[in-house]
């Protein structure tokens, strides 16, 4: 269907499709594609200086010190893999957009950061899934 349309119409729309995603900063939240916080195995690829497995137990849509909006997860630390983290459960602030982090088990990796209001939380490095 879409070969049977002009070249000019197929190229303007492909154009406009890769317009609004990228102005509306969404690529990663394509129907097919998503952003996650967990990982389901350690990978080798990414340098963080907190790794842990944790389950992901409650999240809050929140604003930090600086009026940026986010997520604030609460999140039971199964096993301390790399860092200074040595508390039962950690904070991890997801910054407005797209990750997706639900309730779930999994590896997450990311460096602490001090907060004025939240403490010492952690924030995440993600990937692309499908």
């Amino acid at each position: 269907m879409f070969n049977e349309l002009p070249a000019h119409i197929r190229t303007w729309s492909f154009s406009l499709a890769i317009y609004c995603m990228t102005c509306i900063s969404a690529t990663a939240c394509a129907i097919l594609v998503g952003r996650s916080i967990m990982f389901e195995q350690l990978p080798a690829d990414i340098e963080a200086s907190e790794i842990i497995e944790a389950t992901i137990q409650d999240r809050a849509q929140v604003s930090d010190a600086g009026g940026l909006q986010g997520g604030l997860l609460s999140a039971r630390v199964n096993r301390v893999i790399k860092g200074s983290i040595k508390t039962d459960t950690v904070k991890i602030f997801l910054h407005q957009g797209c990750p997706r982090a639900s309730e779930g088990h999994g590896i997450i990796l990311g460096y602490l950061q001090s907060d004025p209001m939240f403490g010492l939380v952690l924030i995440p490095k993600d990937h692309l899934v499908r």
